[in-house]
């Protein structure tokens, strides 16, 4: 599968294959046996069963009939279909550019009253400062897109009023 930069989209391909694989599991099948069954190469099963290469609906059918589970092949295509979806969403999102998504999230933002956040790597956006935010976004522009409108997402988040705000219960200095 194509590898997508939106943790929800990788965590749905995940998924997907995770139930692929627990299908063959459940058959009783190694994923040589899952191979000789479809008339594949094993190294498509691997592939598939991790992730790493995209099922199409033909592969999906040849997989639940090898293992003896045709009843789960709609709502397994409607996965696929779905993570497909998410993938195509978050490229739409990115080729627009950073100002774009940054603009298109200000009503959700503002219609927000309760933010629960955690984040392992980097400080969650509410909490970034300006140039925090312009040196995350910058990352993700070098890596995937070609149009460089950092300065105006930074502007936009700005605009938001998103960012680090007074805390009215704190005392300053």
């Amino acid at each position: 599968m194509v590898r997508s930069t939106s943790s929800s989209a990788q965590r749905a391909r995940r998924l997907l294959a995770d139930r692929l694989r627990e299908l063959a599991g459940d058959a009783g099948l190694t994923g040589k046996d899952l191979a000789a069954r479809c008339g594949w190469h094993p190294s498509k099963v691997s592939r598939t069963a991790t992730a790493r290469t995209r099922p199409s609906e033909d592969d999906i059918r040849a997989w639940c009939r090898a293992c003896g589970a045709e009843d789960q092949t709609g709502d397994l295509i409607a996965s696929l279909r779905a993570v497909e979806g998410m993938w195509l969403s978050w490229r739409r999102l990115e080729r627009a550019g950073l100002r774009r998504s940054q603009e298109e999230r200000l009503p959700l933002y503002q219609r927000t009253r309760r933010f629960r956040s955690y984040a392992v790597w980097a400080i969650p956006g509410l909490l970034q400062t300006p140039r925090y935010t312009e040196d995350v976004l910058r990352t993700i522009q070098r890596q995937r897109l070609p149009t460089d409108d950092v300065a105006e997402a930074v502007a936009a988040r700005a605009r938001s009023g998103r960012g680090p705000q007074p805390c009215a219960t704190c005392r300053r200095p």
